[in-house]
């Protein structure tokens, strides 16, 4: 049964990852409703290796994007004339828009284990940054491209992810409407929300890499199962997301949100 539920959890943290409605929310308030008590399975340890496989799938789904990023980056350091290239902007403010979530990161750590980690929190959350999303998606002009990004774009977008640090704001929530406020496509919205996350979330998982030198066997077992099914998982929905709102809104996820949050609100209230 714990090997069921390491797979279910690796397939949860693989779709709400980069679908806008919160991991966090879902990983925390799956053990309440499906009874899952392992110590393990919410441990950093599993934590980290189901991170780890929503991250590869990242880099695997935007491998050529990324290398074109890393390209771009070098070619502009040794090549001044190449500093005004796409592609080398692009990766200076994909950097300047991880700064706030690294500076964020270190000041509410703490706060958001202590404080906000309650049920409540994640079901106002998610209703509060449910309706953030609708606005955004409704009233941004959906004009820009991730290739004509600003400074001031990516800083904003970058200062919003700070707020993914809430339990129930979701990370690509947040940012993806960030950068439909700012005017960009649907489609470029998530896909700067996602690549933007890469740096940001290879460094918290290098950080915290340590805990899983101390598994045993049989929580290697989990911790495989775990981090395959993110990985897979994780990469159809990031391209099921890409392909859905190239041509529809966000509003099954607005929805579903509003719905997760409101079920939420009344288990607490009947409890």
């Amino acid at each position: 049964m714990e090997l069921l539920h390491a797979a279910v959890k690796g397939i949860i943290q693989g779709l709400t990852e980069f679908f806008p409605v919160s991991s966090h929310a879902h990983l925390t308030l799956y053990p309440l409703f499906a009874g899952e008590e392992s110590p393990f399975l919410n441990s950093l340890a599993f934590d980290v290796a189901i991170h780890g496989g929503t991250l590869l799938s990242l880099i695997v789904f935007f491998r050529k994007k990324i290398l074109s990023l890393i390209k771009g980056f070098f070619g502009g350091i040794k090549d001044a004339g190449k500093r005004g290239e796409t592609d080398f902007k692009l990766s200076l403010y994909i950097i300047a828009a991880t700064v706030p979530a690294v500076i964020g990161g270190l000041m509410l750590e703490g706060i958001v284990e202590e404080k906000l980690r309650a049920p409540a929190v994640i079901g106002f959350s998610l209703i509060v940054f449910g309706a953030v999303l609708f606005v955004a998606d409704r009233t941004g002009k959906k004009e820009k491209v991730m290739g004509n990004m600003s400074l001031r774009d990516a800083l904003i977008i970058g200062f919003a992810q700070v707020l993914a640090f809430i339990p129930g704001v979701s990370r690509s929530g947040i940012t993806i409407s960030a950068a439909l406020l700012t005017g960009y496509k649907r489609e470029d919205a998530a896909e700067f929300s996602f690549i933007m996350s890469i740096p940001a979330v290879t460094g918290a998982l290098v950080l915290k890499f340590r805990d899983l030198y101390s598994i045993s066997g049989s929580e290697a077992v989990l911790t495989f199962a775990g981090f395959m099914t993110a990985m897979i998982s994780g990469y159809f929905a990031i391209k099921f997301l890409l392909v859905l709102v190239k041509k529809h809104s966000y509003m099954p996820f607005i929805v579903y949100r509003l719905i997760l949050g409101i079920v939420v609100l009344a288990v607490l209230v009947k409890w």
